[in-house]
Protein backbone atom coordinates (compact mmCIF):
# COMPACT_ATOMS: atom_id res chain seq x y z
CA UNK A 1 0.00 0.00 0.00
CA UNK A 2 1.42 3.62 -0.86
CA UNK A 3 0.73 4.64 3.17
CA UNK A 4 2.65 1.75 4.06
CA UNK A 5 5.23 2.76 1.82
CA UNK A 6 5.26 5.81 2.75
CA UNK A 7 5.87 5.31 6.33
CA UNK A 8 9.04 3.01 5.33
CA UNK A 9 10.82 6.25 3.99
CA UNK A 10 10.34 8.16 6.82
CA UNK A 11 10.95 6.16 9.93
CA UNK A 12 14.08 6.57 11.46
CA UNK A 13 13.88 10.38 10.99
CA UNK A 14 15.26 12.35 13.55
CA UNK A 15 12.95 15.15 13.51
CA UNK A 16 12.19 16.82 16.84
CA UNK A 17 9.28 19.40 15.93
CA UNK A 18 6.15 18.57 16.28
CA UNK A 19 3.95 21.92 15.34
CA UNK A 20 3.53 21.53 12.21
CA UNK A 21 2.62 24.27 9.82
CA UNK A 22 -0.15 23.87 6.91
CA UNK A 23 -0.73 27.65 5.75
CA UNK A 24 0.33 27.52 1.51
CA UNK A 25 2.82 24.94 1.57
CA UNK A 26 3.21 24.95 -2.79
CA UNK A 27 6.68 23.02 -2.69
CA UNK A 28 7.07 18.93 -2.48
CA UNK A 29 10.19 19.51 -0.19
CA UNK A 30 8.11 21.59 2.36
CA UNK A 31 4.98 19.03 2.28
CA UNK A 32 7.26 16.08 2.89
CA UNK A 33 9.00 17.55 5.50
CA UNK A 34 6.01 18.44 7.04
CA UNK A 35 5.08 15.22 7.02
CA UNK A 36 8.32 13.64 8.81
CA UNK A 37 7.82 15.97 11.32
CA UNK A 38 3.59 14.62 11.74
CA UNK A 39 4.76 11.43 11.83
CA UNK A 40 7.71 11.69 14.09
CA UNK A 41 4.97 13.67 16.29
CA UNK A 42 2.16 10.61 15.91
CA UNK A 43 4.14 7.74 16.34
CA UNK A 44 6.22 8.73 19.07
CA UNK A 45 3.45 10.53 21.13
CA UNK A 46 0.28 9.99 19.36
CA UNK A 47 -0.34 13.59 18.91
CA UNK A 48 0.69 16.96 17.32
CA UNK A 49 -0.35 20.39 17.29
CA UNK A 50 -1.74 22.32 14.21
CA UNK A 51 -1.21 26.00 13.39
CA UNK A 52 -1.74 28.30 10.68
CA UNK A 53 -5.04 25.80 10.05
CA UNK A 54 -7.33 29.04 9.12
CA UNK A 55 -10.09 28.64 11.25
CA UNK A 56 -10.65 31.52 13.13
CA UNK A 57 -11.14 31.22 16.68
CA UNK A 58 -14.56 33.45 16.59
CA UNK A 59 -16.15 30.33 15.00
CA UNK A 60 -15.21 28.44 18.02
CA UNK A 61 -16.46 30.92 20.54
CA UNK A 62 -19.60 31.16 18.94
CA UNK A 63 -19.95 27.19 19.11
CA UNK A 64 -18.80 27.20 22.62
CA UNK A 65 -21.88 29.73 23.31
CA UNK A 66 -24.16 27.91 21.45
CA UNK A 67 -23.70 24.83 23.48
CA UNK A 68 -23.51 26.65 26.99
CA UNK A 69 -27.09 27.69 25.63
CA UNK A 70 -28.08 24.50 25.57
CA UNK A 71 -27.07 23.24 28.72
CA UNK A 72 -28.89 26.17 30.81
CA UNK A 73 -32.14 24.82 28.88
CA UNK A 74 -34.94 23.21 31.53
CA UNK A 75 -34.47 19.90 32.13
CA UNK A 76 -37.54 19.21 29.50
CA UNK A 77 -36.47 21.43 27.07
CA UNK A 78 -33.62 19.57 26.41
CA UNK A 79 -34.99 16.01 26.82
CA UNK A 80 -36.34 16.71 22.98
CA UNK A 81 -32.77 17.27 21.65
CA UNK A 82 -31.57 14.14 23.24
CA UNK A 83 -28.68 12.09 21.30
CA UNK A 84 -30.42 9.60 18.71
CA UNK A 85 -29.11 6.61 18.86
CA UNK A 86 -29.51 5.65 15.19
CA UNK A 87 -27.75 8.89 13.89
CA UNK A 88 -25.81 9.61 16.96
CA UNK A 89 -27.07 13.13 16.32
CA UNK A 90 -27.59 15.26 19.44
CA UNK A 91 -27.85 16.23 22.78
CA UNK A 92 -25.49 13.68 25.53
CA UNK A 93 -26.22 14.79 28.87
CA UNK A 94 -23.95 13.66 31.73
CA UNK A 95 -23.92 9.76 32.64
CA UNK A 96 -25.01 8.96 29.04
CA UNK A 97 -21.78 8.05 27.96
CA UNK A 98 -19.54 6.59 30.10
CA UNK A 99 -15.52 5.83 29.61
CA UNK A 100 -14.89 4.92 33.45
CA UNK A 101 -17.62 3.12 35.10
CA UNK A 102 -16.25 3.65 38.63
CA UNK A 103 -16.18 7.27 38.45
CA UNK A 104 -19.25 10.13 37.30
CA UNK A 105 -18.28 12.07 34.08
CA UNK A 106 -18.79 15.71 34.33
CA UNK A 107 -19.60 16.28 30.40
CA UNK A 108 -22.21 17.57 28.55
CA UNK A 109 -21.59 17.34 24.67
CA UNK A 110 -23.65 17.72 21.86
CA UNK A 111 -22.74 15.20 18.53
CA UNK A 112 -23.40 16.83 15.23
CA UNK A 113 -23.61 14.22 12.01
CA UNK A 114 -26.23 16.26 10.33
CA UNK A 115 -25.85 19.45 9.09
CA UNK A 116 -29.75 20.07 8.13
CA UNK A 117 -31.26 22.91 9.99
CA UNK A 118 -33.92 20.48 10.89
CA UNK A 119 -31.74 18.72 12.88
CA UNK A 120 -30.54 21.16 15.24
CA UNK A 121 -32.50 22.94 18.35
CA UNK A 122 -35.31 25.42 17.40
CA UNK A 123 -34.14 28.54 16.99
CA UNK A 124 -36.02 30.15 20.29
CA UNK A 125 -34.19 27.49 21.88
CA UNK A 126 -30.52 28.22 20.98
CA UNK A 127 -30.60 30.75 18.38
CA UNK A 128 -28.22 30.48 15.05
CA UNK A 129 -26.93 27.61 16.39
CA UNK A 130 -27.04 25.73 12.59
CA UNK A 131 -25.34 29.08 11.06
CA UNK A 132 -22.43 28.49 13.72
CA UNK A 133 -21.75 24.97 13.30
CA UNK A 134 -22.40 23.95 9.96
CA UNK A 135 -19.79 26.65 8.34
CA UNK A 136 -17.26 24.99 11.27
CA UNK A 137 -17.95 21.72 10.11
CA UNK A 138 -17.28 22.65 6.39
CA UNK A 139 -13.60 24.07 7.64
CA UNK A 140 -13.10 20.87 9.64
CA UNK A 141 -14.08 18.65 6.90
CA UNK A 142 -11.37 20.05 4.88
CA UNK A 143 -8.83 20.53 7.29
CA UNK A 144 -9.26 16.86 8.01
CA UNK A 145 -7.87 15.98 4.31
CA UNK A 146 -4.92 17.69 5.45
CA UNK A 147 -2.76 14.79 7.74
CA UNK A 148 -3.27 11.98 5.88
CA UNK A 149 -2.73 14.22 2.38
CA UNK A 150 0.04 15.32 4.04
CA UNK A 151 1.61 11.94 5.21
CA UNK A 152 0.84 10.00 1.96
CA UNK A 153 2.19 13.37 0.32
CA UNK A 154 -0.76 13.73 -2.09
CA UNK A 155 -3.04 16.55 -2.64
CA UNK A 156 -5.54 16.74 0.07
CA UNK A 157 -8.44 16.52 -3.08
CA UNK A 158 -7.44 12.85 -3.87
CA UNK A 159 -8.89 11.86 -0.37
CA UNK A 160 -12.34 13.44 -1.04
CA UNK A 161 -15.09 10.05 -0.32
CA UNK A 162 -18.17 9.45 -2.54
CA UNK A 163 -19.13 6.92 -0.13
CA UNK A 164 -21.23 7.05 3.38
CA UNK A 165 -19.11 7.59 6.73
CA UNK A 166 -19.31 8.07 10.11
CA UNK A 167 -17.36 11.34 10.38
CA UNK A 168 -18.72 13.63 12.71
CA UNK A 169 -17.84 17.19 15.27
CA UNK A 170 -19.12 17.09 18.85
CA UNK A 171 -19.26 20.55 20.98
CA UNK A 172 -17.79 19.82 24.28
CA UNK A 173 -18.64 21.70 27.60
CA UNK A 174 -17.21 20.42 31.15
CA UNK A 175 -18.74 22.15 33.93
CA UNK A 176 -16.70 24.17 36.69
CA UNK A 177 -16.17 21.81 39.54
CA UNK A 178 -16.72 23.84 43.63
CA UNK A 179 -13.81 24.81 44.87
CA UNK A 180 -12.66 22.58 48.00
CA UNK A 181 -14.47 24.49 51.08
CA UNK A 182 -18.02 24.16 49.12
CA UNK A 183 -20.31 21.74 51.09
CA UNK A 184 -20.66 19.74 47.30
CA UNK A 185 -17.17 18.98 46.98
CA UNK A 186 -17.14 15.39 49.08
CA UNK A 187 -19.02 14.23 46.56
CA UNK A 188 -16.40 14.71 43.97
CA UNK A 189 -13.79 12.60 45.28
CA UNK A 190 -15.13 10.10 42.61
CA UNK A 191 -15.95 12.17 39.73
CA UNK A 192 -13.75 13.09 36.52
CA UNK A 193 -14.50 15.00 33.24
CA UNK A 194 -13.39 12.53 31.06
CA UNK A 195 -12.56 8.85 31.40
CA UNK A 196 -9.54 6.59 29.83
CA UNK A 197 -9.92 5.70 26.43
CA UNK A 198 -9.04 5.89 22.51
CA UNK A 199 -11.13 6.78 19.76
CA UNK A 200 -12.58 4.88 17.48
CA UNK A 201 -12.15 6.24 14.21
CA UNK A 202 -8.64 7.11 12.17
CA UNK A 203 -7.93 10.06 14.02
CA UNK A 204 -9.55 13.31 15.58
CA UNK A 205 -8.86 17.04 15.53
CA UNK A 206 -9.25 18.85 18.92
CA UNK A 207 -9.58 22.70 19.37
CA UNK A 208 -9.83 23.41 22.96
CA UNK A 209 -10.17 26.81 24.92
CA UNK A 210 -8.09 25.94 27.99
CA UNK A 211 -5.96 23.20 29.38
CA UNK A 212 -8.65 22.13 31.64
CA UNK A 213 -7.23 18.81 32.44
CA UNK A 214 -6.60 16.99 29.07
CA UNK A 215 -3.79 14.09 29.69
CA UNK A 216 -2.15 11.36 27.60
CA UNK A 217 -0.78 8.28 27.96
CA UNK A 218 2.49 7.83 27.67
CA UNK A 219 2.96 4.93 24.62
CA UNK A 220 4.75 2.01 26.81
CA UNK A 221 4.85 3.31 30.31
CA UNK A 222 2.54 0.58 31.27
CA UNK A 223 3.98 -3.03 32.88
CA UNK A 224 3.03 -6.38 31.99
CA UNK A 225 3.53 -9.57 33.89
CA UNK A 226 3.63 -12.57 31.61
CA UNK A 227 1.82 -15.79 32.67
CA UNK A 228 3.02 -18.93 31.07
CA UNK A 229 0.55 -21.66 30.69
CA UNK A 230 2.20 -25.21 29.46
CA UNK A 231 -0.93 -27.82 28.72
CA UNK A 232 0.43 -31.08 28.58
CA UNK A 233 -1.04 -34.20 27.25
CA UNK A 234 -0.49 -38.35 27.34
CA UNK A 235 -0.14 -38.87 24.01
CA UNK A 236 0.39 -35.51 22.59
CA UNK A 237 3.24 -32.95 22.66
CA UNK A 238 3.04 -29.61 25.23
CA UNK A 239 1.44 -26.74 24.32
CA UNK A 240 2.56 -23.53 25.40
CA UNK A 241 0.83 -20.34 25.70
CA UNK A 242 1.59 -16.94 27.53
CA UNK A 243 -0.99 -14.49 28.78
CA UNK A 244 -0.25 -10.88 29.55
CA UNK A 245 -2.08 -9.08 31.93
CA UNK A 246 -1.10 -4.86 32.51
CA UNK A 247 -0.25 -4.41 36.43
CA UNK A 248 -2.88 -1.86 37.83
CA UNK A 249 -1.29 1.92 38.06
CA UNK A 250 1.94 0.93 36.37
CA UNK A 251 0.72 3.86 33.49
CA UNK A 252 2.28 7.21 33.32
CA UNK A 253 0.23 9.87 32.36
CA UNK A 254 1.40 13.59 31.29
CA UNK A 255 -0.51 16.89 30.60
CA UNK A 256 -1.51 18.05 27.54
CA UNK A 257 -0.33 22.03 27.44
CA UNK A 258 -2.20 24.46 25.14
CA UNK A 259 -1.29 26.59 23.06
CA UNK A 260 -3.96 29.31 22.00
CA UNK A 261 -4.98 28.98 18.37
CA UNK A 262 -3.51 25.35 17.83
CA UNK A 263 -5.55 21.96 16.86
CA UNK A 264 -4.85 19.11 17.99
CA UNK A 265 -4.73 16.01 16.15
CA UNK A 266 -4.44 12.24 17.91
CA UNK A 267 -4.33 9.22 15.87
CA UNK A 268 -7.44 6.99 16.43
CA UNK A 269 -7.74 2.73 16.29
CA UNK A 270 -8.17 2.47 12.89
CA UNK A 271 -4.69 4.17 12.36
CA UNK A 272 -3.20 1.93 14.61
CA UNK A 273 -4.85 -1.17 12.67
CA UNK A 274 -3.96 0.34 8.85
CA UNK A 275 -0.68 1.05 10.21
CA UNK A 276 0.36 -2.02 12.26
CA UNK A 277 0.37 0.40 15.14
CA UNK A 278 2.92 2.36 14.13
CA UNK A 279 0.35 5.11 14.71
CA UNK A 280 -0.67 3.73 17.89
CA UNK A 281 -4.18 4.85 19.28
CA UNK A 282 -3.55 7.83 21.53
CA UNK A 283 -5.28 6.59 24.36
CA UNK A 284 -6.53 10.09 26.75
CA UNK A 285 -8.22 11.53 29.53
CA UNK A 286 -9.63 14.47 31.28
CA UNK A 287 -9.45 14.73 34.69
CA UNK A 288 -10.41 17.41 37.36
CA UNK A 289 -7.97 20.19 37.50
CA UNK A 290 -5.85 20.03 41.22
CA UNK A 291 -5.77 24.06 41.12
CA UNK A 292 -8.66 26.14 42.59
CA UNK A 293 -8.55 28.69 39.49
CA UNK A 294 -8.48 25.93 36.66
CA UNK A 295 -11.52 23.80 38.68
CA UNK A 296 -13.32 27.15 38.75
CA UNK A 297 -13.03 26.97 34.79
CA UNK A 298 -15.45 25.93 32.80
CA UNK A 299 -13.47 23.81 29.42
CA UNK A 300 -15.43 23.80 26.15
CA UNK A 301 -13.90 21.68 23.26
CA UNK A 302 -14.80 20.81 19.39
CA UNK A 303 -13.56 17.29 18.41
CA UNK A 304 -14.00 15.90 15.12
CA UNK A 305 -14.05 12.20 14.55
CA UNK A 306 -12.58 11.45 10.88
CA UNK A 307 -13.67 7.86 10.17
CA UNK A 308 -13.27 5.85 7.14
CA UNK A 309 -16.39 4.97 4.29
CA UNK A 310 -18.26 2.48 6.21
CA UNK A 311 -17.63 -0.33 4.50
CA UNK A 312 -13.70 -0.19 4.94
CA UNK A 313 -12.37 -3.16 6.33
CA UNK A 314 -9.97 -3.48 9.35
CA UNK A 315 -6.86 -5.74 8.92
CA UNK A 316 -5.66 -7.89 12.03
CA UNK A 317 -2.88 -7.43 13.86
CA UNK A 318 -0.08 -10.19 13.32
CA UNK A 319 0.05 -12.68 16.09
CA UNK A 320 3.01 -12.25 18.44
CA UNK A 321 5.51 -14.02 18.95
CA UNK A 322 5.36 -16.69 21.86
CA UNK A 323 9.04 -15.73 22.94
CA UNK A 324 9.07 -12.63 22.37
CA UNK A 325 10.60 -10.25 24.90
CA UNK A 326 7.88 -9.12 27.42
CA UNK A 327 5.49 -7.34 24.37
CA UNK A 328 2.52 -5.71 25.92
CA UNK A 329 -0.78 -6.36 23.76
CA UNK A 330 -1.85 -3.99 21.25
CA UNK A 331 -4.17 -1.26 22.17
CA UNK A 332 -6.45 -2.31 19.52
CA UNK A 333 -7.56 -5.41 18.17
CA UNK A 334 -10.09 -6.24 15.27
CA UNK A 335 -13.00 -7.80 16.24
CA UNK A 336 -14.37 -11.15 13.91
CA UNK A 337 -17.95 -11.45 12.86
CA UNK A 338 -19.53 -14.57 13.56
CA UNK A 339 -18.17 -16.06 10.32
CA UNK A 340 -14.78 -15.07 11.16
CA UNK A 341 -14.59 -12.23 8.41
CA UNK A 342 -13.20 -8.73 9.88
CA UNK A 343 -15.37 -6.34 10.48
CA UNK A 344 -15.79 -3.04 8.75
CA UNK A 345 -15.69 0.70 10.03
CA UNK A 346 -19.10 1.15 10.49
CA UNK A 347 -19.73 -2.30 12.59
CA UNK A 348 -16.56 -1.55 14.59
CA UNK A 349 -18.01 2.14 15.50
CA UNK A 350 -21.52 0.81 16.60
CA UNK A 351 -19.96 -1.82 18.91
CA UNK A 352 -17.64 1.12 20.70
CA UNK A 353 -21.34 2.73 20.90
CA UNK A 354 -22.39 -0.18 22.89
CA UNK A 355 -19.76 -0.22 25.06
CA UNK A 356 -19.83 3.49 26.13
CA UNK A 357 -23.18 4.70 25.75
CA UNK A 358 -25.94 3.90 28.53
Amino acid sequence: MAFQWFLEQVIGNDVRFAIAGTDGCPMKSVVRRIGQQLFAALSGKGLAMLVNHGIADEKLKAVYADLDNLCALPEGCKAQYLRNPVSNHGYVQPGMEQFDTTKQELRHSYNITSLSAAAFPAQEDVPQFPQHAVPLAHDLTNLSRLPPATLLGCHAGMLRSEGGNASSMRLLYYPPVPPEDDERHEHHATYTRCGAHADCCTFTLLAQDSEGGLEVKLNGSEKWQAYVCIHTGQHTLANVDVHYVKLNGSEKWQAVGHLPGAILVQTGELLASWTTNLLPALVHRVVVPSGAYARARARHCVAFFCHPDNDATLPKFPQLPILAPAPPPPIFTPHLTLHHRLLNAAHHLQKRFRETYA
